[in-house]
């Protein structure tokens, strides 16, 4: 039996709840609840999220090699404790309907074509590949580089099923005209190196805010930032400020690629849509510039400001799903339809 009406928007709305993950991860990240549910996929020997601190400390003596970098002594509040375990519930949703989705291309793998087929198995695969990730990530105490490859895995995940709505959507009902990009072959290597370095600067970031060298060149206004330690360039010796300092140097040199860019789309297409696309991942990325500022600048000794870096990390996501997206568009037949 054929699926709802408009069944390509299936993973247009996964991808929606995978933007949903990741952020509810990041929340995890940022306000320390990374070990709130020390076991797998149990949260302290539990299904619920309402553990006590005497039910976590009893928890610990019976479970003494799951003790995390924080000791016996330390206790989750239930707002942690939830976010860990609200983010495993959005992972075990999304999985049942990927299952549904997969079976979805399936019954209408004639009609909407192998590619997108194909694609779906890709997709699987990467949720697999994120839930083992999960466990890794929470097994070995929130490492940065776990953290990266973590995001790293849902940004891929999300990509790929705004992919698969791209093909479905061409297969069953064809896109619209202004999704069809004129002169595409032409901008599709600007698109992909975009996404690639916006990618990078991300996974930056993430390695950056978990390795605690978020203050290394100092908090404040001019001081903090838009210098480093009161210098425009500091000592680089120290791993912390390399960090730091070549991470917002990248921010620089990645906007003005960003921008050249723009003008090489301005020169080798006529296409508005492509243009509109672009101009969307322009304003992110340096919306996303001043908002790592303004954490750097609001922040106080031992205190940073949760919500700006949420959104940090939201933009920034945001940021390259567009850059994305637009490849993706890129990669459709550029026939006009009439």
């Amino acid at each position: 039996m054929a699926p709802w009406y408009r069944s390509y928007l299936i993973p247009f709305g996964l991808a929606l709840i995978a933007f949903l993950i990741i952020t509810t991860g990041g929340w995890i990240r940022i306000s320390e609840a990374g070990e709130s549910c020390p076991d797998w996929p149990t949260c302290f020997g539990t299904w619920g999220f309402n553990v006590t601190p005497e039910e976590q400390g009893e928890w610990w003596e019976e479970n003494p090699d799951e003790v995390d970098s924080r000791g016996t002594g330390h206790r989750y509040t239930t707002d942690q404790i939830f976010t860990e375990w609200a983010h495993r519930g959005l992972v075990g949703i999304i999985g049942v309907l990927v299952l549904y989705s997969h079976y979805t291309v399936w019954s209408l793998k004639e009609k909407i074509g192998e590619r997108t087929y194909k694609m779906h198995y890709v997709v699987s695969i990467f949720l697999i590949l994120q839930a083992v990730l999960g466990y890794i990530t929470v097994d070995l105490d929130n490492a940065p580089w776990t953290v990266s490859i973590h995001l790293f895995m849902a940004l891929m995940f999300t990509t790929s099923l705004l992919a698969v709505g791209l093909f479905w959507w061409e297969g069953e009902n064809e896109l619209p005209n202004y999704l069809r990009i004129a002169n595409a072959n032409k901008i599709k290597m600007i698109m992909w190196y975009s996404s690639a370095i916006l990618l990078f600067q991300i996974l930056i970031g993430a390695y950056l805010s978990t390795s605690h060298h978020r203050a290394t060149c100092g908090l404040g206004f001019y001081e903090g930032w838009p210098l480093c330690g009161s210098t425009f360039i500091p000592n680089i010796t120290q791993f912390g400020i390399l960090l730091q300092f070549g991470h917002r140097m990248f921010a620089v040199i990645i906007g003005a690629i960003l921008i050249w860019m723009r003008t090489k789309i301005k020169e080798k297409t006529p296409d508005l849509t492509i243009k509109k696309i672009f101009d969307v991942v322009l304003t992110f990325y340096f919306l996303n510039i001043l908002l790592g500022g303004l954490y750097i600048i609001s922040a106080t000794e031992g205190d940073f400001p949760e919500w700006i870096s949420l959104l940090h990390l939201l933009i920034g996501t945001l940021t390259f799903l567009t850059s994305a997206f637009a490849y993706l568009t890129c990669t459709i037949p550029k026939e006009v339809k009439s």
